[in-house]
């Protein structure tokens, strides 16, 4: 049994395979990532819960700033999520052993999880697919906020329309 998995695992294309996707670095990305999304799942659960509430509430005495405030506290909300999963990624790096300074880690997470990747640093090798990764979960929770943005914009809109109609 076991000379037949170092048979396969002799392969010349799992051997490319391994080369283009070792598996330490997407074992470690993939967890990393999986816990960003529930990390983002639980945060933007918390906002629409906010902002459901919030809306229920303003819609009794609608005001236009109200709406305002409402959605400008939710894009904070949305920013202190996407910062403390910017530091989650950091933390996982320092602690991970593949960088010593925090302040580098965390100018690495937030420039490669933003996608701007303008930074000089670059991972230790045979870990540089934690990198794209870190990308890849940037994009997926930026365009999550940015549907719950467009769902906060509307009520918000609600919200504006309802106190227009009251002052008519």
């Amino acid at each position: 049994m076991n000379e037949t998995i170092a048979d396969i695992a002799e392969l010349p294309l799992l051997q490319h395979l391994a080369q283009a996707m070792p598996a330490a670095d997407v074992a470690f990305g993939g967890g990393m990532l999986m816990l960003i999304i529930l990390i983002h799942a639980t945060g933007v659960r918390a906002v629409t819960s906010h902002v459901a509430k919030r809306s229920r509430a303003i819609m009794a005495r609608p005001r236009t700033w109200r709406a305002d405030v409402l959605m400008a506290s939710s894009v904070l909300m949305l920013l202190g999520l996407h910062l403390a999963e910017t530091i989650v990624w950091a933390s996982s790096l320092v602690y991970g052993g593949l960088v010593s300074s925090w302040r580098t880690a965390g100018f690495f997470a937030g420039n490669t999880y933003t996608t701007l990747g303008y930074g000089s640093f670059v991972l230790p090798g045979g870990w540089e697919m934690v990198a794209p990764i870190i990308a890849i979960s940037g994009l997926f929770t930026f365009g999550w906020s940015g549907s719950v943005l467009v769902d906060i914009v509307a009520r918000c809109q609600r919200i504006k329309d309802a106190a227009t109609d009251r002052k008519a």
